[in-house]
């Protein structure tokens, strides 16, 4: 399980949205002085995230929760976003320069599988439903 700290924004009857400080690796690293994403990391500065979570308990604005998240739920969104576009892409490609024989379409064509494989996974993903578990870590 992937765990976060997260403040309680406000709540409906199903729907908790919590905001999450978005964490990076860089503070771990013995390299960040000479790193690029370590001295992008902080000018950047702090970012936060929100996130909706069905509401499971009674809670109010400013309580901190944990936020916990399979790990198999988060390697398998990765690899939805990351490589099935770009197989999609190929796979695009590759059927426009067997039919066309064309650079250009081959082109459009890959285009086309990309945008299709972004739609394919938004639809995937936002149908599914993933097991997040949140816990109280302090009364208010």
């Amino acid at each position: 399980m992937i765990e976060q700290k997260a403040t309680v924004l406000s709540s409906d009857e199903s729907t908790v949205w919590l905001q999450a400080e978005r964490q990076s690796t860089c503070d771990k690293c013995q390299v960040k002085k000479g790193c690029g994403t370590g001295l992008l990391s902080e000018h950047v500065g702090r970012r936060f995230s929100t996130i909706a979570v069905p509401k499971t308990q009674a809670v109010e604005p400013g309580q901190q929760m944990n936020v916990s998240i399979p790990e198999e739920a988060l390697l398998h969104g990765a690899f939805m976003m990351y490589l099935l576009p770009i197989l999609f892409m190929f796979a695009g490609a590759v059927i426009s320069r067997f039919i066309f024989a064309n650079e250009l379409l081959e082109i459009i064509g890959g285009l086309a599988g990309l945008m299709f494989g972004f739609y394919w996974v938004k639809t995937r993903l936002k149908n599914q439903k993933i097991a997040i578990e949140t816990q109280i870590l302090e009364e208010k």
